[in-house]
């Protein structure tokens, strides 16, 4: 079974928590590019899911590394409505969101 893990605020975190992912990692803007790189190296995760606002805090060697990671697969979520549809038909290769 792939473990999944959030990263992110609190506010964030809580809906993984409660949808039941158990890896969660409260971070804010000071700490969050050390904390998704503790997650990425520390336990084996298969996918990790980032807020997308705090994203915009990290370097852009992080943001490089992230986007180049393979085991975690970095998911960022967050944003507008069309940019979250495109994430998802981009990664399934169908749009959910078509209507008929």
């Amino acid at each position: 079974m792939m473990k999944i893990a959030a990263v992110g605020s609190d506010a964030f975190i809580l809906g993984f928590r409660l949808a039941g992912v158990n890896n969660v990692f409260p971070a804010g803007y000071d700490n969050i590019e050390l904390t998704i790189r503790n997650a990425m190296s520390g336990e084996k995760f298969g996918i990790l899911i980032v807020h997308e606002e705090e994203v915009k805090h990290v370097s852009e060697a992080m943001k490089e590394l992230m986007l180049r990671s393979i085991k975690p697969v970095i998911i960022k979520i967050g944003g507008e409505e069309e940019e979250l549809r495109n994430k998802v038909k981009a990664a399934i290769g169908v749009d959910l969101y078509a209507s008929g």
